[in-house]
Formats: structure tokens, sequence, C-alpha cells
């Protein structure tokens, strides 16, 4: 039993002397007082180290630790009192190995080995060992520790003063004390040296040996020991449990500090947090809030444990600080309700609770000796546990429950923070993915072009593995797929919308058609669609993919309805312009057909005249006129016939391999060179597969128009480049305004230009280009006109 110690009334605890059978006691000092001259180094102090109990002692410099020291090993001689060790003086204790003390001077013999020294005051013990073995054994014990001074024939005086330490702490435990005593036994040790010293005073702590530790680190002192023995000006001011009590409560004991002091310094220590968690990543505040609370409240052991969405879910681990490896294989998810031990009844009950020995608990391996749950909850409820781990038992302070259920507020708070800033950067992402759908909707390019685009955006807003779009009447469909997917997945998808779709009664709304497929229909005109989303997991499907699903459907609605829109209003502008153009074209094709024919009809009634009497020169003059009208008549019919067949797409081909300088050549061949000088530059060109009448047409319409519109000089160019066949016609006329460019390709337009003609030639010479798998477009020159055409020199399946 704990009673409060008169010196402070809150926090000085010490041991009742009746709850304690001496018999039991390691080390027992009883009212042990020291006088040096007038100064009392000792006063009064009475305490116990019961077998298996570690019992720090800690106080400023002067306090009495080092005198409390000498008088449980028998160095210092009380003026009153009495010190036992195992019932004994501590003199027999230390002659009988029982009790080992590590000096803080250490003791040792700097002219002397390793070995020796560690054998040093056992050698009537050890009479007849032989070197060798002592060298085996002082080994065994520095292995033991953890601890390595090389070789073990130096002097202790070339060792270093962590080696020094080590040889002290070994040669303590080469007889395997009951009761080991260290004064600051890590003081001269390096970090790794240090832990390995902690693990083994654990060690001994469990093999059932009492050991009793002078230190001035507290941290030290919290994570070792059972107990703190607090010293000021010679008096014990506290026993403590360290699982009961702060470390800043024991160094406001220490000092002579106010209760007050501390409790203003953890509200700071708070204030300071809460500052810092402002300004932090809402990922990082709960291991941020966990260790500062252990710093504030010396614990070496938190962890923090956050629930599910439903109640029943278990609990995971969230943060933690300083827990072993099997204590988080145990804590990594914990159970809610009584199974849970503590953390499943705080979650279930949402109240505290404390378990001051859970050593008789049915829980299983993994489990601390000792622990507190305070639960986290908030105003959505209850959201996690946040727990304090101990290796021995006993039961923490109310103040220190009541600080840990303001730390989980806080923690409440953080969660709340996160969740918030979650559900934010969610909504956020949804607005992002339906920008990204309407941007590319609402682009120039045209639906089934910016369709893929916005199945993108939405795939990636929706985080999903396949978005497709189905008309189900027709079974046509785009999908998109994140990288890495096969053909398999977009196929199943495409099925389920499809199948999904022939539901007539559903009309409209968000439906989970599959366990991982969501979907939402519409309808434009008598046109019926279904837009779906695929996840890898189930749980993917959230109410704010679904959302977003809705609103992707709303937008491709309104394309689709624009798209309907904008082709009946291009169909109707097209409608407009084609009459126009027929009407253009029938006053040009009477005025183009009454030329000619007035001429063979003037000429034919001449030569039919009775009254008249023409000479042979005449007659044959007019007779030539007569055919070369005729034949402009039968070449404008041609035209006109291949415009039509360009346009239906049944151009007759008869494709065959044929040199392009020979094409070129024919067509030179066939226009009137007398109109136009034509130079013809020809590289080596492979044959292309070709019609070579198409292709002489429309070199004789491109080098007729040259003479036709005032060009004087053409010259025509033929090379190969990177697998095509390229010729250029350029002339030095007039040339073709850049913004004509693209529509004196078109049928029945012409530029600006008085000479005849129908406006087919520039047309009929694209389609046969076209049908050719070629281009046909328009250089830049600084002097007249470049039209180049691109032929490829392998077999196009158009030209087939």
């Amino acid at each position: 039993m704990w009673r409060k110690f008169a010196v402070d009334p809150v926090f000085a605890r010490r041991v009742d002397e009746t709850a304690r059978s001496p018999d039991n006691a390691a080390v027992r000092l009883r009212n042990v007082s020291v006088h040096y001259g007038p100064r009392r180094a000792l006063q009064q102090v009475s305490m116990t180290v019961e077998p298996g109990e570690l019992v720090a002692v800690v106080g400023e410099n002067g306090a009495g630790k080092s005198t409390l020291i000498g008088c449980a090993t028998g160095v210092v001689s009380p003026d009153g009192g009495r010190v036992s060790i195992l019932g004994r003086s501590p003199a027999v204790a230390l002659r009988t190995g029982e009790m080992a003390v590590v000096w803080q001077d250490l003791a040792l013999c700097d002219n002397l080995s390793v070995v020796a020294n560690i054998f040093l005051g056992r050698e009537l013990g050890h009479a007849f060992v032989t070197g060798r073995r002592m060298q085996t054994e002082s080994a065994a014990v520095l292995a033991r520790v953890g601890l390595s001074v090389g070789d073990l024939r130096r002097r202790v005086g070339e060792l270093s003063g962590g080696e020094r330490q080590a040889v002290a702490i070994a040669r303590a435990l080469l007889g395997r004390p009951k009761v080991l005593v260290l004064d600051e036994p890590t003081s001269a040790l390096g970090v790794n040296e240090t832990l390995h010293v902690e693990r083994l005073l654990r060690s001994l702590r469990g093999e059932g040996v009492a050991v009793l530790l002078v230190s001035h680190r507290i941290d030290q002192v919290f994570g070792l020991a059972d107990r703190v023995i607090a010293l000021r000006h010679g008096r014990l001011v506290g026993d403590l449990s360290t699982v009961e009590v702060h470390a800043d409560d024991v160094l406001a004991l220490m000092s002579g500090m106010n209760v007050d002091s501390v409790a203003r310094r953890h509200l700071a220590r708070l204030s300071s947090l809460v500052d810092q968690l402002a300004g932090v990543e809402p990922s990082a505040s709960l291991p941020m809030i966990v260790s500062a609370m252990s710093t504030a409240f010396g614990h070496q052991q938190l962890c923090v444990h956050l629930g599910g969405e439903r109640p029943a879910d278990p609990l995971l681990l969230s943060a933690s600080v300083g827990l072993g490896d099997s204590v988080l294989r145990q804590f990594r998810s914990v159970r809610v309700g009584a199974r849970g031990g503590p953390i499943g009844r705080a979650a279930a009950s949402g109240l505290p609770v404390v378990e001051e020995d859970l050593r008789g608990h049915d829980l299983g391996s993994g489990w601390p000796v000792s622990m507190w749950s305070v639960p986290i909850q908030g105003s959505g409820g209850r959201y996690g546990v946040l727990s304090g781990l101990a290796d021995v038992p006993g039961r923490p302070q109310d103040d220190l429950l009541r600080l840990a259920s303001v730390y989980a507020s806080l923690a409440a708070t953080a969660i709340e923070r996160e969740r918030l800033l979650n559900d934010l950067a969610r909504r956020n992402q949804v607005l992002e993915a339906l920008r990204g759908v309407l941007n590319a909707l609402a682009g120039p390019e045209q639906l089934p072009a910016s369709l893929e685009s916005a199945l993108r955006a939405l795939t990636e807003g929706l985080c999903a593995r396949a978005v497709a779009l189905v008309e189900t009447q027709i079974g046509e469909h785009t999908t998109v797929t994140v990288d890495g997917d096969d053909g398999a997945e977009p196929a199943d998808l495409v099925g389920a919308l499809v199948a999904a779709g022939e539901d007539a009664h559903w009309r409209h709304g968000a439906r989970r058609i599959r366990p991982s497929v969501c979907a939402v229909p519409f309808q434009v005109d008598q046109r019926r669609f279904v837009i779906g989303a695929r996840w890898t997991d189930p749980d993917g499907v959230s109410s704010d993919g679904a959302q977003l699903l809705e609103s992707a459907a709303r937008s491709l609605r309104l394309a689709v309805e624009r798209e309907a829109a904008q082709r009946a209003q291009a169909e109707a502008s097209a409608l407009r312009r084609a009459g126009e153009l027929q009407r253009d074209f029938i006053h040009r094709l009477s005025h183009e057909l009454r030329t000619p024919l007035t001429a063979i009809t003037g000429y034919a009634s001449t030569l039919r005249a009775t009254d008249l009497d023409w000479d042979p020169d005449s007659r044959s003059r007019f007779l030539d006129t007569i055919a070369t009208e005729a034949i402009r008549m039968s070449r404008l019919v041609g035209d006109l016939l291949d415009t039509s067949a360009i346009s239906a797409g049944v151009l007759r081909m008869q494709p065959d391999w044929c040199e392009v300088a020979a094409v070129l050549e024919a067509a030179i061949a066939a226009v009137s060179r007398g109109a136009v000088d034509i130079v013809l530059h020809t590289d080596d060109v492979p044959p292309v597969w070709a019609d070579h009448d198409r292709l002489e047409q429309v070199f004789v319409n491109l080098l007729d128009n040259v003479a036709r519109h005032g060009g004087l000089t053409a010259v025509v160019r033929c090379y190969a480049d990177d697998r095509r066949a390229v010729i250029e016609v350029t002339d030095d006329g007039p040339g073709i305004p850049a913004g004509m460019r693209g529509q004196v390709v078109e049928p029945y337009v012409r530029g600006d230009t008085d000479s005849s003609g129908a406006g087919l030639g520039l047309a009929i010479c694209k389609g046969i280009i076209d049908a050719h798998g070629g281009s046909l477009h328009f250089l830049d020159a600084a002097v007249g006109t470049t039209v180049q055409v691109v032929l490829p020199l392998e077999p196009d399946a158009r030209a087939s």
C-alpha cells in the first residue's frame, strides 16, 4: 500500500513500513541518519528494495545520494538507524558475494589487467582457477553485459572511460549477486553501450535481482525503475512509483518547487503544442500529440488507436511511442469490448479505464503489466482511444488521467480537423474532375474527339480503373482505362452497362449495378446512354463518386444535345450552301455550255446554208472550231461526272505500278507548249502504286491552270522523301491568296480570275490524290503558286 508523505501531501509517497515483511526485503534502511559535523547528510531516511525490484535514487548535488549508497554498502556507518542486506549486515553481504557494487569512481587498479580487475577480491574463492579460465569467464561476463574492451590482457590504465566502466560492471556481475548497487553506471558510456546496460538491468530485475540505482538522468530512471527515491538536503521527500507520477513531479520535489509551477509548465506545453499543430500537416498531428505526451508525462510507452466507420469495427493502431515489437503485433488491431482489454473497454464505455496489474488477465501474450486508456471523443462521436503502458504494476494519479483526457480532446480536435480537410480535399478533387470534364466537352473539338479527354479526366477524379460511356440501342461505346489494364476489364464494364441500360424504368440517378461498378443513365431525344465506372475495390464506390458520375452525366447530356443542335445547324447551313452553289453552278454551267454550243450551232448553220459557198480553207476552219468546242463540252461533262463520283466515294481506279516521270512527261505533252514554258526536274523516284491515267489527269489540270491564269513559266520537280514521292508544280503567275487556299480545292469555288472555268479542276485533283492515300496542298512562295502533291511509295488501301 502507498500512503502520502508529509513533505508534499499531493505527490510525495513512501512505503508503509507495516505493509512489508522485514524478511522479504533485499535492502532495508530504517531511520538512518548520518552527521558530518554540524551538517546532517541523512536525516531519518527509511526505504526498502524488494527482490526483483529496481529502485532509483535521485536528487541534486549534495542531496545525500552518495551517503545513502555508502550506508547501503557498509562504507559509511550511520549515526543512527539500521541497515540490512538480505537480513545481514552490508559487510557480510559483500563478503559472501550476495551484494555487488559499481562505484561512481569505479575503484579499479590501473596497473592490473582487465582479467585481474574483474577477479580482484575473489582470489580466495578462485585459488585453483587457471589464467585461461579466468580469461574465458571474463569474456563471458563482458559478453553478457554487451560491452567490449578489446584485449583482456591490457592494463586498465590504458582503457578509455567507457571501457573502464564496462570492466567495473562486469566485475560486479561475475559472482551473480542477489543485490546490485550501481552509482551512475552509464555516465561514461556511449548511446549503444548505455542501451545494452539498460537491457541488462531489466533482465536482472526479471531474474529476481534487487537493483539500487543512482542516476542523474530522469529519462533513464523512468525508463528502468519501478520506484524513485527522491532526496533533498538529506531528507527523503518522495518514495514514488514511476507509473503514478510524472518526471516533472520528481524534479519539482528534488528542487523544492511548488506543485503549481508544474501545472503551469503543463499548460505552457499544451499551449505550445496547440500552436505547433496549427502549422503541421493533418497527418502529422497524432504522432506529434503522442510525442508531446511522452515528454510531458514521462511515459516511455504511449499509443493511439482509431476506430472504423461502424462502432463494432476493430480499433487500429495509428500512432505510438516506445512500444516493443511484441506489443506492436498485439496492438496492431484491438477489438471493441472486454476482449480488447482496457483499450476495447474504454472504446465501448466511453469512460477511462485503468488496470493496475494485467498479469492475471487472460489477454494473451504481448500485453504490458499495467496500462490506462482514455477514450478520444468529439462532436462526431467516439474516434478512438489514447493509452499509456508500463512494465510495472501501478495506478496513475487522477491528475494525470485528467491531463490525459485533455490530450485526448486535443487528439479529437486534430482528427476532426484532418477529416474536415480530407473532406474538403475530396470535394475539391470532385470539382477539379468535373472542371476537367467540362473543359474537355466545351473545347473546340467535336464530341467524339473530346469525349475521350473528358472520360480520362473523370477516371482520374474518381480514382477508378475504367470509365465507359455506352449508347445502349446501338451498342456504340467510348471507354477509358488506367495504364496497365488489358481489354478484358473494359469489355466486361461495357457489357454490364449495356445490360443495366435495358431497364426502361431506370431513367436517372446513380445505381450500383455491381459491387465495384456504379452507373448513371441519361437520355437525349430517343437516344439512351449509360455512363459507368469500375473500381478495383468495392469500397472505392463512394457517395462523392456517385455525385461526380451524376454531374458528369448531366454535362454529357448537354454536350450530346449541343452536338445534335450543331449538327442540325451545320446540315441546314450545308443545305443552304449547296443550294447557293447549285444556283451558281447552273448559272456558270449555262454560261460555259452556251459559249461552245453557240459556236457549234453558228458554224454548223453556216456550213448548212445553201446560198453560200465556202472555200475549203474556211470549211476546214469551221469544222476545227466545232471539234474544239465539242471537246471542251465533253471535258466539262467529264469533270462534272468525276466530281459527282468523288463526292459519292465511287471514283473508279485502275492502279498499277507506274513511273512518276513518265506520268509527268505525258501530262506535259498534253498541255499546249506554246502557251506556257514547262521545265521538268526529276530525281530517281521508285515506281508508285497508282492509276496512271488519273495521275496524268491531275497534272494536266495543274499545268492547264498555269496556262489559263496568266503563268508564263512552270517548273515541275519530282523527288523521293521518307518513303514518299513528292511532286511540286511552281508557276510565276499572280498566285492564290493564303485565305483562299483552303477554299479553291472545294467544288465550284473559283479564285479571283477572269478566265473561264467551272471551278472543278482543283477539287478533282485533290479527290484523285486523296483516293491514292496522298495529299495535295499549297506551299508558301515569293512569286506565283506552288502546289505540292505527295504520294505513298507503298500500296495504299484506298488506292486498291
